[in-house]
């Protein structure tokens, strides 16, 4: 099983996800960044926004921040805020109501967030350095990787980096102040790692929790369907559901074309297979099933008095959470997308761009086969070529799982002949992956419960520092952001 040092960023907790969004963030939100009145950040610069213990905060520094958290959220819902009717390409989306919390605005919403992450980050940096951490060599490789990236970003934009971090973060915001800011958020996320081995969470302690929590892990496999009555209809809904039990095969076969019939070809039906977890089960249904000497291929008409309908059921057996999760390390290379509207010449120079792309991806991957196709060697290649976010830890995606990733990088992951040293070549709609499988982790509810009982634990413990850190906001100076 993976440590959690190697586990997937998106089943850390705490500060680990609010990390992984600044890197992410910084290469496309120049269409979401927004300006602050004072352009020389005087005043910012000088006044406390916030106090955690004996360290101040600056309105400068703080604005950081919002801003990270801010373009992160814009980055990754894009598509949803969009979706839901929120204009991003003014300002008025910052002033509009939060979808999170009807009492405040996005605006609000996002400086809630930024105290929170900058509280955390301090307090954990006070930790640091009072039990001598210090920077490991991936921390430094990823505040570089950030510094790169922010250097590429302005380049691509055409502007000197000191200009793109005003436009990034604010107008009084100097790359030093960026140098500063990232520098303690990568030694505090460090420390957190640290933090996170230290709850010595080992394989007793997971098998504690399972035994306690049965019901979230262990699968049931069924088909059901609910024939729903009004006051006065039971008797005519239990008469149509036991006749459509006594069509239905022990198997569940004819189970989704009996209902259909029944509902009529007019009705759209999805089917009634389920395969959940036995928590999830509704609780008329789950009593059953949990009877003694349930096997599979019993049927039965079952009475759900909460939801007003007798339930067909065709039970089909249960077992363990069979799920895994893989480590996997890949160097991107990525490609431009033909957009809807882009012109004919622009698609034929984008296609020569894709295609130069290409022979680059496979260029660096017959040099890196030809000189051994090692691990060591790999890691090398990610973080000097790679143009993913994760190119400070030689391209690693920890704890991945079925339905985690795009379909092409999913299927070549989870191929049933996949072996610790396969390589490749996947294509996406990101760009060319060079690819090489690091290991099948193992299952994945166990990586999940301990995901769970360090999350528990880092709030008990987050919860102590925050007892000993005092932590004072000067409103009227976070207005000022």
């Amino acid at each position: 099983m993976a440590n959690s040092a190697k586990r997937n960023d998106e089943n850390k907790i705490g500060l680990g996800i609010k990390i992984t969004l600044i890197a992410v963030a910084v290469l496309c939100v120049v269409m979401l960044a927004y300006t602050v009145v004072d352009s020389m950040g005087i005043l910012d610069r000088n006044t406390t926004a916030m106090t955690v213990g004996e360290d101040e905060i600056t309105v400068t520094e703080l604005n950081q921040y919002y801003h990270t958290t801010r373009n992160g959220f814009l980055n990754q819902y894009y598509d949803v805020l969009a979706m839901y009717g929120y204009n991003l390409t003014d300002g008025s989306f910052d002033n509009s109501i939060s979808m999170f919390d009807s009492t405040m605005t996005w605006r609000q919403y996002f400086q809630e967030e930024a105290k929170s992450a900058a509280a955390e980050v301090y307090m954990l940096a006070a930790e640091a350095e009072k039990a001598g951490y210090t920077l490991s060599a991936d921390d430094q490789a990823q505040y570089d990787t950030y510094m790169e990236s922010l250097a590429t970003a302005a380049e691509e934009q055409d502007m000197s980096v000191s200009k793109y971090v005003k436009l990034l973060y604010g107008n009084g915001t100097k790359v030093s102040d960026v140098e500063a800011y990232y520098t303690k958020r990568v030694y505090a996320a460090g420390y957190y790692n640290t933090v996170l081995e230290g709850f010595g969470i080992d394989d007793a302690a997971i098998d504690a929790y399972y035994n306690e929590h049965k019901e979230d892990y262990e699968m049931v496999e069924y088909y059901a369907f609910d024939v729903k009555y009004e006051e006065g209809g039971e008797d005519k809904a239990k008469a149509d559901a036991e006749r459509l039990l006594a069509k239905m095969e022990t198997d569940g076969s004819n189970f989704d074309a009996t209902i259909q019939e029944y509902e009529g070809s007019d009705v759209v039906y999805a089917g009634g297979y389920k395969e959940v977890a036995v928590s999830s089960v509704a609780t008329a249904v789950k009593s059953w099933i949990e009877e003694a000497g349930r096997k599979a291929g019993d049927k039965a008409v079952v009475e759900d008095t909460t939801n007003k309908a007798y339930t067909v059921v065709v039970y089909l057996g249960s077992h363990l959470n069979d799920e895994y999760t893989v480590s996997v390390r890949h160097t991107l290379l990525t490609t431009e997308e033909i957009g809807t509207y882009t012109s004919e010449t622009e698609a034929q120079e984008i296609e020569a761009r894709n295609a130069q792309v290409k022979a680059e991806a496979e260029a660096l991957y017959n040099e890196w086969v030809a000189g051994g196709a090692s691990e060591e060697a790999f890691i090398q290649m990610a973080k000097d070529h790679s143009e993913d976010g994760n190119a400070s830890t030689g391209g690693l995606y920890s704890g991945v799982y079925m339905g985690q990733m795009v379909e092409a990088f999913q299927d070549w992951c989870f191929d049933e002949s996949r072996q610790p040293g396969d390589h490749g070549i996947v294509e996406t709609e990101f760009g060319y992956h060079i690819m090489y499988f690091v290991e099948n982790e193992g299952l994945k509810y166990r990586s999940d419960i301990q995901s769970a009982l360090e999350s528990e634990k880092y709030n008990e413990y987050l919860t102590e520092l925050n007892e000993v850190y005092e932590v004072d906001v000067n409103t009227k100076a976070v207005n000022m952001m």
